[in-house]
């Protein structure tokens, strides 16, 4: 094993409790040694709200990003607030494709990243293409651009993507544009991470996405959709939550993706928006264009509609376009419609069919269908 440079005061674990001590110059190469994690302060950074702590964070950053088998480690934030004026940006060992970098706070009550005082268009956090790579445990405010970008400088749709990544017990929030944004992301696990009062999408997903695992995470009073998605195939979102955003979840290009256990509450449309046409499958394999196999298992809507009585449905609309079919299976779903309204369901299957299945579910409001809708109860 390579010998490991590690900078700095820095918190270690032993026997499960986390300690600090002295820097070390070097791991044995023969003996594993404790976890010790980079510590942004060791690098001049201060946490204390005021002074630009920009420069000390890429430059810990930059510390852990060597172009070698052995870079990366766990980028740690203690407990604080730290202002930042420019995107903090992680890059790949392009060799090997990998980041091998951990991005840790305290806490998203403890660990602060303000980004409230930058430029236009600056993020926050940006991951570039490669693998390997985790943020948590942290909160992410007012940034003039989007929270978080995995897949920075990705091609909607291309070949370079980002693979492998865990994102935990983050929030988002007061962002200019989206709060968290996926381009082209592979067998990525999110969970119990927040999205909240962003000029733009909670969570987005552009491109082309597989094996994602999302559970436990929110996106509420957001000025765009809570969840957009586009071009995703095997994946599953369990217990998610979508409140007061303009449609609960909108979906392009789905095929075998499965909702358990999710909700949506007081949004302005629909709590589930599934669409089809051919203006969204640019770059897209023609096996995931269109929505096939999507299942709805236990998931409720409650009081959607909000921008008028019966304007939308309370719990989900499904529109065609360019002959483009829609098929999607409910199962144990519930909705309650907003006060004065009257309308649970709205199928539009003018411009393709629409094929539903539907066991054990319950709607307070009624089925509105146009064009060719199949209904198959179970």
């Amino acid at each position: 094993m390579e010998r490991r440079q590690f900078i700095g005061t820095l918190p270690f674990v032993v026997g499960g409790v986390l300690v600090t001590g002295p820097s070390l110059s070097h791991a044995q190469t023969t003996t594993p040694q404790p976890v010790v994690w980079t510590n942004v302060k060791a690098f001049g950074a201060t946490g204390d709200g005021v002074t630009d702590d920009t420069a000390a964070i890429q430059a810990a950053i930059n510390s852990l990003d060597q172009d070698n088998d052995y870079r990366g480690g766990v980028l740690y934030f203690p407990a604080g607030r730290y202002r930042c004026t420019s995107t903090l940006v992680f890059t790949a060992y392009a060799a090997g494709f990998v980041h091998n970098i951990i991005a840790r706070g305290d806490g998203p009550q403890s660990t602060f990243l303000d980004f409230s005082s930058a430029g236009a268009g600056v993020s926050g956090l940006a991951f570039g293409s490669g693998a390997q790579f985790g943020i948590e445990d942290m909160l992410i405010n007012g940034a003039p651009g989007h929270g978080i970008v995995v897949g920075n400088g990705n091609t909607v749709g291309g070949s370079s993507y980002c693979s492998l990544f865990t994102i935990r017990n983050v929030r988002i929030q007061n962002c200019q544009g989206n709060g968290f944004m996926f381009i082209n992301a592979y067998m990525g696990t999110l969970s119990d991470c927040w999205s909240a009062s962003n000029s733009g999408i909670g969570f987005l997903f552009a491109g082309y996405h597989t094996s994602l695992n999302v559970s436990r995470c929110y996106a509420s009073s957001n000025q765009g959709i809570g969840w957009s998605l586009n071009g995703m195939t095997y994946s599953t979102f369990t217990a998610c939550g979508a409140d007061s955003n303009v449609w609960g979840y909108a979906m392009t290009n789905m095929v075998g993706v499965a909702f358990t256990g999710c909700g949506a509450e007081s949004n302005q449309a629909e709590g589930w928006l599934l669409k089809t046409g051919s203006s969204t499958v640019a770059g897209l394999p023609p096996q995931v264009t269109d929505i096939h196999g999507v299942t709805f298992t236990s998931c409720a809507s409650y009081f959607n509609s909000k921008k008028g009585t019966n304007a939308s449905g309370s719990h989900l609309a499904a529109l065609t376009g360019d002959n483009r079919p829609i098929q999607f299976k409910m199962s144990g779903n519930a909705s309650f419609c907003n006060s004065g309204s009257n309308v649970s369901m709205v199928l539009n299957g003018a411009g393709g069919p629409i094929t539903v299945y539907d066991e054990l579910s319950y709607f307070d409001g009624g089925w509105v269908t146009t064009g060719s809708v199949t209904r198959k109860t179970l």
